[in-house]
């Protein structure tokens, strides 16, 4: 049986049943309620009454996005407001999707490919042999994280001429760890670096 949005909505509610500000009863209601896009969960928005109704915006608690009821099981989750719904609704999508591997960023030419290792060589101010090493074995596995994270790397690269694929593997041969903090070139650039110097490293 589906949860309504009623239903969903009492589960949130429930879950500040006997919240109290200064030692008083602090009432909670309801802001916005309405199905994903993809019609898997109900997305809830609530905060005081005082500040829902009244406009007293000091009454009003932060750190919560909004509420997530799985539609067929009324599973609760919290969206913290460091995260869209939308981006953590994707997250998890991916995640399911993985099943258990890791999204690697990895270059999808290979060192025959003469034009794509020079103008990586050049972007990285380093030797062909250096150039070489992030394109044969482990090597290729540049990056790891959050699949939007590595797509928005995958884009920046493209700009630059360096083209990528997204696969997932089961094991990881040190590709470095990235987060949102790539969200420019000169970044991604850096971390690239990093990646070559280990595998410099490693070989000597």
């Amino acid at each position: 049986m589906m949860i309504s949005a009623q239903q969903a909505c009492i589960i949130v509610l429930e879950l500040h049943e006997g919240s109290t500000r200064d030692g008083h009863p602090e009432r909670f209601v309801i802001q916005f309620c309405e199905r994903s896009a993809d019609g898997d969960y109900w997305i809830i928005r609530c905060n005081t009454e005082d500040c829902v109704v009244h406009g007293r915006t000091e009454y009003c608690y932060v750190g919560v996005n909004a509420y997530l009821v799985e539609v067929n099981t009324g599973a609760l989750e919290t969206v913290a407001s460091c995260f869209s719904v939308e981006e953590y609704l994707q997250d998890k999508k991916d995640l399911d999707v993985a099943a258990g591997r890791s999204y690697i960023l990895t270059p999808s030419f290979s060192r025959e490919n003469q034009d794509a290792v020079i103008n990586l060589r050049k972007k990285l101010a380093c030797s062909y042999p250096d150039s070489f090493a992030l394109l044969v074995g482990p090597g290729r596995q540049w990056f790891t994280g959050k699949r939007r994270h590595i797509e928005e790397v995958q884009r920046l690269l493209a700009r630059e001429g360096i083209a990528t694929s997204i696969e997932l593997h089961a094991e990881l041969q040190g590709a470095i760890n990235i987060g949102p903090e790539t969200w420019h070139f000169d970044a991604v650039l850096k971390a690239l670096s990093k990646r070559r110097i280990n595998l410099c490293e490693v070989g000597q």
